[in-house]
């Protein structure tokens, strides 16, 4: 997936979740919660194309949005763009290096 896909991915993710919030939040007192909570932002792409696979959440609310990749990578957007959080690029490290 090429990084204008991606970012084009996580373009509809927030568009398509605010507008599900949006209709929800005008039919129950849903927006009164205290915490974000992700929403799957449904995938309907098929074999063979560029988005198979991957995993998409979103909290438009609060303007979050996690994608999970078909290799397990995930990619966080706080409303700043997706960054990568985890795998090879991310390489999130649960002890701190030692500085030697």
């Amino acid at each position: 997936m090429t990084s204008t896909e991606f970012l084009t991915a996580i373009a509809a993710v927030l568009v398509s979740g605010a507008v599900v919030a949006g209709s929800a939040q005008a039919k129950t007192r849903d927006h009164e919660r205290a915490g974000p909570v992700l929403q799957v932002v449904p995938n309907g792409s098929l074999p063979g194309q560029v988005s198979y696979g991957w995993q998409y959440f979103s909290d438009p609310r609060a303007a979050h949005a996690v994608v999970i990749s078909p290799s397990g990578e995930y990619f966080l957007s706080r409303g700043d763009g997706p960054k990568q959080i985890t795998g090879p690029a991310g390489d999130v490290s649960i002890t701190r290096p030692t500085k030697g």
